[in-house]
């Protein structure tokens, strides 16, 4: 009986969270946007966004993507977003 190895290459995922201030969210459907913006974002794995304090809770894959992406989207949403947090969501 043979034995047959691969060698492909194993493909890191890393979970990681990025907390971010959002400006200019004052509504429901300032939520709406930014939540279907990130949506768009095939990597992004979950969004929480407050829309009290003004922040979004956002857990990626950051081997697929990275955070000026992330805020990029979120501007072409039409808002302004800034890192408060980055770190792992292992």
């Amino acid at each position: 009986m043979s034995v047959s190895t691969s060698n492909t290459a194993s493909i890191v995922h890393h979970k990681a969270a990025l907390q971010l201030s959002i400006q200019g969210m004052n509504c429901g459907a300032c939520v709406g946007r930014i939540t279907r913006a990130l949506g768009d974002l095939d990597c992004i794995d979950g969004v929480e966004i407050n829309l009290a304090a003004k922040l979004a809770n956002i857990q990626f894959n950051d081997a697929d993507i990275d955070t000026d992406t992330i805020i990029a989207a979120i501007a072409e949403a039409g808002y302004q977003a800034s890192p408060l947090a980055l770190g792992n969501a292992e």
